[in-house]
Formats: structure tokens, sequence, C-alpha cells
């Protein structure tokens, strides 16, 4: 190939190694390139964050007049800063692979409080200035004020390093590509599940002009096509909101065997609670069908869960806004029991519940437990462990205790693990652990609260416990009510009593608010 690509970028660390990736790739196939560097509307103004910034295209639109006036043959953009339609005489010609689309969470080490969701302390100060940032982390964490912060990711990682603030959100991808020491802050994943990412963050869009054939037809060898599928679906739900960064939306689908599984959260504006969804689709057209006709339609009016809720949880608050009548009621009675164990004998505690975190403290004193690695079975029991202890090793991120096991497996090795449980646990954390390497001790007991409770349109089951209590106590569940289950192991003990249920895949509250609207 003999044409010589000038490829249009912007000035930043991020936006050039972008630049170079694409060079490198171009030069893999035999193609000579240069980089020419041009400055946006969003790199001049550093004072305003970007829902407040006049107009759109505000990272692309002196790249792509460049491209217009044949300046350079090809721009680089982070696709998720792209208008989901291309300026007239513009096209993407293709896209990179997908890095990793999660948000990382990065806290400054004097903000650190494992006993809070996210893992900072109460009433920080959270860096970000993106309208879908701002709406996922208010409502996760209500009591947190946000405060703009604008500049390349060095500098806003050195803002936080300042103590401009307690805590930023950054996308995993342009840490990763700078390849940045973050050893001196503590750095949190936010699973893309929780916490949804901007459609096709992570990707790379290579756009050339419409007539300009031999530029496209080189770009077209760089394609991900795998990528572009599940990015259309990602940008097409967009698009219906006005795409841009102006919008708090956040969507991201994820392949399946035929097909992809969507998660889209969405709200006219950053200060409103999100609503919402989670479904399955075999195609674009199909998706896009899908995501309309959820968007539209009613949430149930009343809906109980069986666990008792404060007002400041996500559901109660998701509930509220959305004038969703909320019961929160646990069916199970916990009494704390006696128990022996020695710390000399373990190399991990290993708590599958809040209950247990409480009731084993209730009796050992933390300080007799400093040397050990302790895991959980998800983020709420963390929250109860960290009043207790500084440093969890093991959170799993899966309602499916299966999956947890195995993870937790990967990671214990062949060390020996204490689980302190109820009188009813399944174990299930156990059974992946050979012979030996686990021991039980039973520090609190369950019995059923028997209690009638009001008719809803849907209901949520947090454990099987919980189910036989409900189902002990009331007829069934009304014809046409919605139910969802914590779990395989909720969802299974259901349908031992001839009821379906939708399933929650993360042990979040926020999970069970978008299967209320699925």
């Amino acid at each position: 190939m003999s044409k010589h690509i000038r490829i249009g970028s912007r000035g930043s660390d991020l936006a050039l190694w972008q630049a170079h990736f694409f060079q490198e790739s171009l030069k893999a196939i035999g193609v000579d390139s240069e980089i020419i560097i041009i400055t946006t509307k969003g790199d001049r103004i550093q004072h305003l964050s970007f829902d407040k910034i006049e107009g759109k295209g505000f990272f692309t639109k002196e790249i792509e007049d460049a491209l217009l006036n044949n300046e350079v043959d090809v721009a680089i953009h982070s696709h998720k800063d792209l208008e989901t339609q291309s300026p007239p005489g513009l096209k993407i010609a293709g896209v990179s692979y997908r890095e990793n689309p999660s948000e990382l969470l990065l806290i400054h080490p004097d903000a650190v409080d494992l006993s809070q969701p996210l893992h900072f302390k109460k009433n920080a100060i959270v860096g970000t200035s993106s309208a879908r940032r701002k709406a996922q982390i208010s409502e996760l964490r209500h009591d947190i004020t946000i405060k703009d912060i604008r500049g390349n990711v060095p500098t806003r990682v050195n803002k936080l390093r300042e103590g401009q603030f307690d805590a930023i959100l950054i996308a995993f991808a342009g840490i990763h590509r700078l390849e940045l020491d973050l050893s001196d802050l503590k750095v949190e994943m936010l699973d893309p599940r929780l916490f949804i990412p901007a459609p096709a963050q992570g990707v790379l869009a290579y756009q050339c002009r419409e007539g300009d054939d031999e530029t496209s037809n080189i770009i077209s060898n760089l394609h991900d096509l795998d990528v572009s599928n599940a990015i259309q679906i990602e940008r097409g739900i967009l698009s219906g909101f006005g795409g841009g960064c102006h919008v708090p939306i956040g969507v991201h689908a994820t392949p399946i065997e035929n097909g992809f599984r969507i998660r889209a959260t969405f709200s006219k504006e950053w200060e409103s609670f999100s609503k919402r969804v989670r479904f399955e689709t075999s195609s674009l057209k199909n998706g896009l069908n899908t995501f309309e006709r959820l968007k539209e339609s009613a949430l149930p009016s009343s809906v109980f869960i069986s666990k008792d809720i404060r007002p400041e949880n996500y559901l109660s608050r998701a509930c509220a806004e959305h004038k969703l009548n909320l019961i929160g009621q646990s069916l199970i009675q916990i009494s704390h029991l006696p128990f022996q164990a020695e710390a000399k004998d373990y190399d991990w505690v290993f708590f599958s519940s809040s209950n247990g975190v409480e009731a084993f403290f209730s009796q050992e004193k933390p300080s007799d437990w400093t040397s050990k690695k302790f895991a959980t079975a998800g983020e709420a029991t963390a929250n109860a462990l960290g009043k207790y202890i500084s440093s969890i090793e093991f959170i799993g991120s899966e309602s499916d205790m299966t999956t947890v096991s195995k993870d937790f497996k990967a990671i214990v090795g062949n060390d020996r693990v204490l689980f302190p449980i109820s009188d009813r646990s399944l174990k299930s954390i156990q059974a992946e652990l050979v012979d030996g390497q686990s021991m039980n001790v039973i520090c609190y007991s369950t019995k059923p609260v028997m209690s009638k409770i009001d008719i809803a349109e849907a209901y949520i089951l947090t454990s099987p416990s919980n189910v036989e209590a409900f189902l002990e106590s009331n007829a069934g569940f009304p014809n046409g009510a919605k139910l969802i289950s914590i779990g395989k192991s909720t969802a299974k003990k259901l349908n031992e009593h001839g009821f379906k249920s939708l399933i929650a895949e993360i042990p979040h509250e926020s999970e069970l608010w978008a299967l209320l609207a699925s």
C-alpha cells in the first residue's frame, strides 16, 4: 500500500497513545503515516464541566474540520466522545479492539473506609465532570459532594494526590494505556454491571472522509467486527437520547451465546435517580426495539423485599423517587450462638453474610485476627466486615455462589479457611475446597418468622430460607406478580415450589432495581 496517511489527533498523552497505536497498526500492514496534533475546544476550556460547555463534539469538532478540509486523512477518537451521527462527508471506517470498559475509583489513602459502600469515607468530595458518572456515583453514595474536575488523565490523578478530592472516577482504559503508577492510592475496579460505562467506552474510532475509498480500504484491514456489533447497540440506544457527553446515560453490551446482554442506566438529568434495565438481544434491531419498550414501560407500583431495609439504601431511594411503595421485612430471625475458633489454625476467614460477621465478632476480638486474610461473598458483607478489620483480600462479585467459590479457590490455593456460618448454611463455597482445607463454625441460628405480607406487584426474595418462610405464611404469589431472586439458589428454591423468577447476577440493589424495570 503506497498511500501516506496523515493522522489527526489531540495532543494529550492519552490521545497520542491512541494515535501511535493506530500508527503502529498501519506499520504492521505496510502503510506509512505521520501524526498531526490538533487542539480542540475541550482542550482549551478547562474550567467548565462537560455538561456546561455549549455545543456538542467539543473534543472532536476541530479534528473533524481538519478531515473535511483535507488537512488530515484519518482522525483517531475515543469512540465514546463522538456524536452518534457523523458530520456530513465523514464516516467511521473502523474500530479498534475493546479495552476493559470499566471505571476506576481512585481513593486518597486518607479517605479509605472499608465499612462504607465503594470503600471511601462518609461525606467525601468526589471528582468527575461527566453527567453519567455524576448520576451513578451519587446514586451509589447519596452522602457525597460532587466537584467538577478537568484536565488530562495524569493531571486529574495528581489533583487527587494533592488532596483536592477524596476520590475521583476515571476510565480504566486511560490509566492502563498510559501505564500510570497508582501504588500510593487505593484503586477500586468498578464492575461494569454495577457502574455502567459510556457507550463504546474503551474503543477507538477510525474516522475518514466518505469519498476517500483508498483510506477506508486501508482502515478495513484494522477493523474489529465483533466490537463494532456490540457498540452499535450501545450507540444506537444513546442516539435515542440525542447522544453526547451532556446525557447521563450508560450502556454496556456483554457478548453471550447468540447475542448480547444489555445493561443501561438513564435519566433526564444527573440529579434525578436513574432508571435501569437489563435484557438480552440477538440483533441491533431487536435490541433497540426492546430498549424502547422497556424505557417507556411502567414500574410495579408496590414491591416487597425479604430483608430489612433502611431509607438510605439504594433501593429505598430509587423506589421513593419513582413513587414505588417498597416494603422491606426479613422473614428470618437471627440468634447468636457460642462457638470455638483459634486464629492460629487458619490462614483465611470467609464470611458469606453480614449476619455471620456480626455473630463472629460479638464473641471474637478483631485484634486476635489481624494477621489473617479475609474474604466475603459480596460487597454488603464486606462493608459489615470493614467495621472490624482494615483489609479484605477477596470480595465476591457474583450472586451465584458457585462462581464465587471458584474465584475464591483460585486465590486461596491450599490455605486453611475458617467459615463462620449459620445452622442452615448451604456451604456452597466450602464445596469447592479440598477435604480438610475448611472448617465451619456455627455462630448463629436462623428460624422463620411467620408473617402475612400485603399483596404486591413485585417480590424480591433474598435467600432460600426467606422463600420457605414466605410460603409458610402466605398462599403463594398473586397471578402476574414479578418475582426476583438474589442468586441461583434462591431461584432454585422458588422453582421447587412452582415459581419462576428473574435472577440477579450481581449482589447489589442496583441489579434489583434494573430487574424491576425489565
